[in-house]
């Protein structure tokens, strides 16, 4: 399989909602040779939409209360028009990077299981166990790619 050049990892969410926080400790808990950039942001935005679209593979990290395990996915298409407002779903930063700027490279999402999003820093025990698993899944998706 080819190599892909650039990679890209954003991690969603606020670190000072507990849980909501884990996407930031999955990105620093990847492993220190992967070939892969990585961003931090308290929510997706579509102005994101022209940064991914000079990567090959960009992988989105969330916290996701419903989520039994921490499961990478294909990002699916968006079908639907995009929506007029400051905060967008991994799909629709990636619909408007391909329709706007041409983006042709793959993106994942990443949902990583979480259950206290009170405020205060910390991972719940339940999302701190989850997070060397979440790294390991990118890690094992970039050497894949």
């Amino acid at each position: 399989m080819a190599r892909f050049t650039r990679g890209l990892a954003i991690a969603v969410g606020n670190r000072l909602r507990r849980d909501d926080g884990v996407a930031h400790n999955v990105l620093e808990s990847l492993n220190d040779g992967t070939d892969i950039e990585k961003k931090f942001v308290m929510q997706l935005t579509p102005e994101l939409a022209d940064e991914i679209r000079s990567y090959d593979v960009v992988v989105f990290v969330d916290a996701h209360v419903n989520a039994k395990l921490p499961v990478i996915r294909e990002v699916n298409k968006v079908l639907a028009p995009f929506p007029l407002t400051h905060v967008a779903s991994p799909a629709e930063v990636v619909a408007v990077a391909r329709a706007l700027f041409g983006f042709s490279g793959k993106a994942y999402v990443c949902r990583v299981p979480a259950s206290d999003f009170s405020e205060g820093e910390g991972l719940s025990e339940r999302s701190q166990g989850y997070v060397k698993q979440a790294a390991r899944e990118i890690d094992n998706l970039v050497a894949a790619v």
